[in-house]
Parts: structure tokens; C-alpha cells; sequence
């Protein structure tokens, strides 16, 4: 009897050693190595001058039609509705816009970091990441613009073109001036509200891929890493928060948190479906205005934010503000009907 109690421990403890565990082993600190860190599967052709990835997470096909959005979240395939930003946002964003105008084009200075033009993004999912950190939570800031709707975006992509000297854009030359970008933001029509466009700078460029006679960096080459935080969490669970906060504003300042999806395209994907195309496309409404401010070519990956949900963070006396939820609108509790519910021990 003791030998088969002895027999059942032992093919239990056995058991027990190949199960895994609910905690994730490792070493209280991230190892620190002196080699190139690369934590993405999702290379094609990696290592070459025509390396690029697809976003296999995320299926847009129904974003212009329905205004949905399917993407793989913490591991399940979900279907989210895209919502966007409200008046509100947009008032707020053109305004402060205005004000960056004002700045460099009327005082000759430039304006303060934030506002409108570099919010901050926040990511998680990679465990793996980079290999120095023990946290897959990131955040960065990154320069963001509005999306032009389908329907405008050649006429902005051509401006821009033009502007920049490109081949074949001769109707569109001389357009571009600040009184055009003008008119264009305060044309709430001409934006899709579902969407905010942002470029990763800091992933993918390597010595092939690097032109360093326009200024680019060789990240994976001066840095030891191929991909920023950014890059590694969204490839692998594409959520993302994005939070707005007003320079110029000290009581009250607006801020804004919207939540959605984001979608990656590199510059290289030789993909020429429809949605592939057009994604392209917006990577380059956002590299176009930066080409012809920073200088550096069109190649960096193309980020475009579905937005699902839009709070309102503003520290405020009465809603909205403190953190509800404006887009889509949520009813929150009375003043009466929280004291009620506590009153039965509800709340």
C-alpha cells in the first residue's frame, strides 16, 4: 500500500512538472545583450533590401462599407464598430492647429511639444518583445494627422506631390500654400472621423533600407534592435489607446483618449489588392507633410487608428470630463440613482 502511495506521488509530481504553470518563469531582470534584438516572426524576405510585413491580425475589408473593424485582441478574433471622434474633438484640433500656425508662421518660433500633433499611443502584448524589459505595457508619442475621406485622399496625396516636386502631379502645382491647408482643415467634410494616421519611425530601417543621404538613421545598426515597442505589442495584439493634451490651455485643459485598432503597412508589401492599395495610401498622407517639412523619403511603416471608442479626460466639475465616455455616449449613473444603488449595496 505505502509503495503504491509512493508510485502515485511520484507519476503525480511527474505530471505536475510538465504542466504549465500559471505564472511566467524567467529572471527578475531583462537580459541585457550586446547582439541585434529582433522579437518579430513577421518578416518576409528578412534581411533583405525588399524585407516587409502584412498585418495578418486585422481585416479591414468592411471599414469604408460598414464601419467595422475585425481584429485578433488578447487572442480572439472580435468585430468592433468605429465609432470616431465627435465635433468636439475636431473644433478642438483645428483650433490648436491654428494656434501651431501662429507660432511658426506669424511669430517665427516654434510652438510647445503635444497638443494636436503628438499624442501619446499605448500598446501591450508582446511578453517577448526586445528581451530588455519584464513588461510588454509601452508608451510613445508620435506624430498624428487627420485622414483624409476615400474620396479626397488623391487630391491630398497630389497636392503634396506636387508640392514636393514628384513626377506626373502638374495640375496640382502651386495649390499647395497655407491658406489651402487652411480651408482643407476647416472643411470638417473632408476628414473621415473613424480614422487618425501616424507613421513608426523607429522600425525597419537598417543599413539596406536606410538612406542616410536624406538623414535616416540605420536603427538596427546604430541602436542593436530591429523594431520599436510599438511595432512588436500591435503586431501581435493591434489595440492601442491614444490620449490628446492641449498645450496652451492651464484650467481645465482639454484631454482626449480614444481607443481602437490600429493597422501597420510597410512600404514595401508588393500586395496590390484593393485594401493593400489604399492603405498604402494613407501611410503616405502622413509621409508626404513630413517629407516636406523634415526631408527623408516615403519609406517608414504606415500606421492608420481605427477609432472605436472616444473619452473625455478633461479635469472637470460637471460631466463630460474625469474620464466618460463621450463616442459612443454612455449613460452614467445620476447623482440620485449611484445613492439609491449604494443604499441596497450595489455599488
Amino acid at each position: 500500500m505505502k509503495e503504491t502511495r509512493r508510485s502515485f506521488l511520484k507519476m503525480a509530481g511527474a505530471a505536475v512538472a510538465g504542466m504549465a504553470l500559471p505564472f511566467k518563469p524567467g529572471k527578475s531582470e531583462a537580459a541585457a545583450t550586446t547582439q541585434t534584438v529582433s522579437g518579430g516572426k513577421f518578416w518576409i524576405n528578412k534581411g533583405t533590401a525588399d524585407e516587409y510585413f502584412r498585418h495578418r491580425l486585422v481585416n479591414v475589408k468592411n471599414v469604408q462599407s460598414a464601419g467595422t473593424i475585425w481584429a485578433k485582441v488578447d487572442g480572439w478574433w472580435q468585430n468592433y464598430t468605429l465609432n470616431g471622434y465627435n465635433e468636439d474633438f475636431i473644433n478642438w484640433w483645428i483650433n490648436d492647429t491654428m494656434v501651431w500656425y501662429e507660432y511658426i508662421f506669424d511669430k517665427g518660433e516654434m510652438p510647445p511639444n503635444g497638443g494636436h500633433h503628438t499624442p501619446g499611443i499605448a500598446t501591450y502584448g508582446n511578453r517577448r518583445g526586445r528581451g530588455d524589459s519584464n513588461f510588454s505595457l509601452n508608451s510613445a508619442f508620435k506624430s498624428i494627422t487627420l485622414a483624409p475621406k476615400v474620396e479626397n485622399i488623391d487630391e491630398y496625396l497630389g497636392v503634396y506631390a506636387a508640392a514636393l516636386g514628384m513626377q506626373g502631379y502638374d495640375e496640382y502645382k502651386g495649390v499647395y500654400s497655407l491658406d489651402w491647408k487652411k480651408a482643407r482643415l476647416n472643411d470638417h467634410s473632408y476628414w473621415d472621423y473613424k480614422l487618425l494616421l501616424m507613421t513608426d519611425l523607429y522600425s525597419g530601417k537598417n543599413q539596406l533600407t536606410a538612406d542616410l543621404t536624406k538623414g535616416e538613421v540605420d536603427v538596427e545598426g546604430t541602436f542593436g534592435f530591429k523594431e520599436s515597442h510599438y511595432l512588436l505589442n500591435s503586431m501581435v495584439n493591434p489595440v492601442a489607446n491614444v490620449l490628446f493634451l492641449d498645450s496652451f490651455i492651464s484650467t481645465a485643459a482639454p484631454t482626449w483618449e480614444l481607443r481602437g485598432i490600429v493597422v501597420n503597412t510597410h512600404w514595401n508589401n508588393p500586395d496590390q489588392d484593393e485594401n493593400t492599395l489604399l492603405y498604402q495610401k494613407y501611410r503616405k498622407c502622413v509621409l508626404y507633410p513630413h517629407m516636406l517639412q523634415h526631408g527623408y523619403t516615403e519609406n517608414f511603416i504606415g500606421v492608420v487608428f481605427h477609432i472605436a471608442e472616444m473619452f473625455d479626460n478633461k479635469d472637470s466639475e460637471t460631466p463630460p470630463g474625469r474620464g466618460t465616455r463621450v463616442v459612443p455616449s454612455f449613460n452614467y449613473l445620476s447623482s440620485l440613482g449611484y445613492q439609491l444603488k449604494r443604499m441596497v449595496g450595489m455599488v
